[in-house]
């Protein structure tokens, strides 16, 4: 930081506009989170009997969010006058300034009202008008146009010469760090294309790493469109890494699942721990990723893993500019009010080249093909890089989002049978809400009110529309890295992760308040390499034999602030008939089942309790155990060690060890009766180890076999963090190992690649209810990427794998969260609905996962600039329920994509799902927490659908 201050004031920096603005929108918003309590106070619900036209009970952020208004009147004016700076120097500053007030008042006049939702800015209660008056386009522009224009001409124009490079220093020839390259549209999609350090802390050529791992660039995801709707589309992920097979996840997914379990998300490699099995509480910020590198199977020494884990994300978010001044201004627009803009610019500040911006802004007002979902979302990101000398470099990364939302979690079309799998027929019949209850207590057989079977729209959903929530999450890195000689080099990387967000699902009933959790991330490594000649001369490299070193080793601390309160226990998501009911009557809090647990300490889970400070209808269980409520903190403290040998040309061998200590203090929150309080301390150790052997026996092919084995620790906060129930059996000793051999190929000149591999892995599966259960997944997978020309290129995939639980060792089997047999099996046996009990002890299989999943995609760009792409997913068929009684059976679903792209613009129209097949996908897959609603809620698979993307580039 003392480097990074020095620099500031040498170059004088401080004094420029550019800097005032990074430190108005980076460094107030910083000490905001840190020092505020809560940034913005959640308002009163309200309620509306327009059941047509129902107003949501958060009143969005006061953005007036209208794309075109920022398009017309702010982005392309904006892009359009500096272009022409650019070109006559002469023009006045006052210029700018003067076209950005403009703007700004157009873009105040202008608004445009959300599809059924409010647009009517602050004219909702004034909590949201006064803690936010102004949306993020709003603030920038009063930045940018204060002092008469001064932030643009405070940076020189660029040459215009040839682009200058950004690379991380090297530490001699074998461990030279990766260049950070901007891929487009015809860019190379072959896995060989670069090297990664996602894996082993030091870049590597995938070919060689003894891991199965996917570059995924800007190409790819285009092609599948994995941001088309603005949250982790599990299919979208599927069609590139059939491994990757996902649920839902409530549409809050911060990375897939991968092999069964939860990926591990980290962001340009520091881990994300604000999140509980990849589940977040807010939607997932795509807009600033420009790449990311998923690795089947945990993390290795280097970047080690909190919870358990078959998997890892590695996201590497967008890069400043050093050559030259370029950007863009994009729209999306599809089908069911999906609608999506922004704008990506930046370029060097000043003429040497040591110093580079890039500035980028998401807009998302995105209704939705299911009923009463929809995300207001805006995203502002930055990235500012210095290189003051050849041997020390600085890179700054921060988000800013802010959201309005309501999720898909747990809440399809609920009571899913046979019937309205196979013939979308659907189970009617409901109690008055009188009698609405959770548990068999007073619940009277589902056989005693059942209605007919009748005809449902896929669309519909058991989402109550006075629900939903609203979010702000943040994000600020500076990574650091000296070269210390040609053979050594230090490199320090700090991250801070924020998440504030309050959501209620009265239906369900599931609340969720957090008033700012916050975590904080350093790692520092030195990185060595050196050779050990054993015989012979280096200048007669024929008949030397050297082991080559390279050494990663170093220490990472982290500390995180949990402070979550959580309603989860009181499930009656199938008490509701959608077909026949008035939405705003899925209410679980206007049963007297409901009101009876409110202030009841003799409740379960400790009773209902008003959230202190919350908003009316807000309550929280003190002792709903895992994924519950916690006021909750921990330290963490890792010293790693990662020592890759090369023996020669053939031969390596790749060493790892981490050991993490855990330093927690957890309690129940604040609110808590004292009756009802309770905590612990608690310190802990968790070993990791990885070994993999590596024979290579020709350049182009690889074998290599890889062990990783370490501890876990159940952090089952509500986003992290741990609860008063963790120390309840292995919370904190949940072993996590793999085994995995494969063969990988890169042939025909380095134009097709083969990978195949066979794997074992156990980890444990997360309950909310109990501790958690070893699980083990045995599979095989294979994989081919072919590109012979920049014209075409083609993807396949296969991927088998059987998931068990073994529940043997426990008092009891598996159980499902909200209702314990599917609804067919509820009739037959004359059983109440939302009532469940634990499964007997036994050894089970994953439910909600297909055992075979196939990809394939092909695409072909003409020299005209005219592409195709098209992608087909197929899967086997899976299983509901633990009985194995009711399934969806197996089924596909085709993409087909039409692209155009020259130096000035792209334009792109996605077909989604061509065929219009009618496929289905649970809640929850797998080891996902999600899997306990699958009897109680599925999500009918998105119809045929269009989107079109245009983006102008300057």
């Amino acid at each position: 930081m003392k480097i990074f201050l020095g620099i500031v004031c040498k170059k004088e920096i401080y004094k420029s506009s550019f800097f005032l603005v990074v430190f108005y929108l980076y460094g107030f918003s910083f000490l905001a989170l840190c020092f505020t309590d809560s940034f913005f106070s959640l308002p009163e619900k309200f309620h509306s009997l327009d059941n047509e036209n129902v107003e949501h009970k958060f009143p969005r952020l006061a953005f007036h969010n209208s794309r075109w208004g920022f398009l017309v009147s702010v982005a392309l004016p904006l892009m359009t006058l500096l272009r022409k700076m650019r070109t006559n120097p002469s023009l006045k500053k006052g210029s700018l300034s003067a076209s950005l007030n403009l703007a700004f008042f157009l873009s105040k006049k202008k608004g445009v009202k959300g599809s059924g939702r409010t647009g009517k800015g602050c004219s909702q209660p004034p909590t949201a008008c006064q803690l936010w008056p102004w949306s993020v386009e709003t603030v920038l522009l009063i930045f940018l146009s204060t002092g008469n224009g001064t932030l643009w001409s405070a940076i020189p124009m660029g040459t215009g010469g040839p682009s200058e490079k950004w690379t991380d220093a090297s530490v001699g020839s074998s461990v030279t760090l990766p260049e950070v390259v901007v891929k487009g549209e015809g860019d190379s999609v072959l896995p060989t294309a670069s090297p990664t350090s996602s894996v082993f802390g030091f870049p590597m050529e995938v070919l060689d790493i003894p891991r199965q791992v996917t570059p995924i660039n800007q190409t790819l995801m285009k092609s599948a469109g994995v941001t088309a709707l603005g949250y982790l589309d599990p299919v979208s992920i599927a069609m590139l890494i059939p491994g990757a097979y996902s649920g839902l996840n409530g549409g809050f997914g911060t990375a897939p699942t991968v092999r069964g379990f939860a990926a591990t998300p980290y962001v340009n490699g520091i881990q994300d721990t604000l999140q509980h099995f990849s589940f977040g509480g807010v939607p997932w910020n795509w807009n600033m990723v420009e790449s990311m590198d998923l690795t089947e199977g945990p993390a290795n020494a280097v970047f080690g893993a909190t919870q358990p884990s078959s998997g890892s994300v590695n996201y590497l978010t967008k890069q400043p500019y050093f050559d030259r001044f370029r950007g863009s201004v994009w729209d999306s627009t599809g089908m069911y009010q999906n609608y999506m803009w922004g704008t990506d610019f930046g370029g060097p500040i000043g003429k040497s080249g040591k110093a580079g911006y890039r500035l980028s802004y998401m807009g998302i007002e995105n209704g939705s093909y299911y009923q009463n979902i929809h995300n207001d979302q805006q995203n502002i990101y930055l990235a500012i890089g210095l290189k003051p000398t050849e041997n020390y470099s600085v890179n700054f990364y921060g988000d800013l989002g802010t959201y309005d939302y309501m999720p898909l979690m747990g809440m399809g079309i609920n009571r899913p049978t046979s019937a309205l799998i196979n013939d979308g027929l659907y189970s009617t019949g409901f109690l008055p809400i009188q009698e609405v209850t959770s548990g068999p207590a007073h619940n009277p057989p589902f056989s005693t009110y059942a209605g007919p079977l009748k005809p449902i729209s896929r669309r519909l959903s058991t989402v109550n529309p006075e629900g939903g929530g609203r979010g702000l999450s943040g994000l600020l890195q500076l990574v650091q890295q000296v070269q210390l000689s040609d053979q050594a080099q230090l490199v320090n990387n700090t991250a801070f992760f924020y998440d504030q967000n309050a959501f209620l699902l009265p239906s369900r009933f599931y609340d969720q308040s957090i008033p700012g959790d916050y975590e904080v991330d350093n790692r520092t490594e030195i990185r060595i390499g050196f050779d050990t000649p054993i015989w012979g001369k280096a200048e007669n490299e024929k008949e030397a034999f050297n082991i080559t070193h390279q050494v990663d080793l170093g220490v990472e601390w982290s500390f995180e602030r949990n402070l979550d309160y959580v309603s989860q226990s009181f499930s009656v998501l199938n008490a509701w008939d959608i077909l026949q009911t008035n939405p705003l009557m899925w209410n679980a809090e206007l049963t007297p089942a409901f009101q009876a647990r409110v202030r009841n300490p003799k409740a379960p889970s400790g009773g209902l309790w008003p959230v202190p400070g919350g908003a009316a209808g807000y309550y929280f269980e003190p002792l709903n155990g895992g994924g519950g409520s916690t006021d909750s903190q921990f330290w963490a403290l890792s010293p790693f060690y990662q020592h890759n040998f090369t023996f020669g040309e053939h031969w390596s061998l790749l060493l790892g060890a981490r050991v993490t200590g855990y330093f927690v203090s957890a309690t129940t929150p604040p609110g808590t009766p004292a009756v009802l309080s309770t905590g612990y301390e608690t310190a802990q150790l968790a070993p990791l180890f990885n070994i993999s052997p590596v024979y290579k026996p020709f350049p182009w092919m690889t074998a290599y076999f890889d062990f990783n084995w370490y501890y876990a620790t159940a952090e089952d906060g509500a986003q992290g963090g741990y609860t008063p129930a963790s120390t309840a059996g292995n919370s904190f000793r949940i072993e996590n190992r793999l085994y995995e051999g494969g063969v990988k190929f890169s042939l025909l000149g380095d134009k097709l690649y083969l990978s195949t591999a066979g794997f074992a892995e156990r980890t444990s599966l997360f309950n909310f209810l109990a501790p958690p259960t070893p699980a083990d997944v045995t599979g095989f997978e294979l994989s081919a990427t072919y590109q012979p020309n920049r014209h075409w290129w083609a993807r396949l995939g296969y991927f088998y794998a059987q998931g068990t639980e073994n529940w043997s060792a426990l008092s009891h089997g598996p159980f499902m969260f909200g209702q314990q047999y599917n609804t067919d099996l509820v009739l037959a046996l004359g059983l109440p609905l939302d009532s469940t009990k634990p499964f007997p002890p036994g050894v089970y299989n994953f439910i909600s996962w297909p055992n075979s999943v196939l990809n394939a995609m092909v695409t072909y760009t003409t020299d005209f600039g005219v592409g195709l792409t098209v992608g087909l997913l197929a899967m086997s068929s899976q299983f509901l329920d633990y009985n194995y009684a009711v399934s969806i059976p197996g089924q596909y679903v085709a993409n087909v994509r039409l692209f155009y792209a020259n130096s000035s613009w792209e334009a792109s129209i996605m077909f989604f799902n061509v065929t219009d097949s009618h496929y289905w996908l649970p809640m929850g897959s797998g080891a996902s927490p999600a899997r306990g609603f699958d009897t109680t809620s599925i999500m009918a698979g998105l119809p045929f659908w269009i989107q079109g993307t245009l983006a102008w580039k300057f």
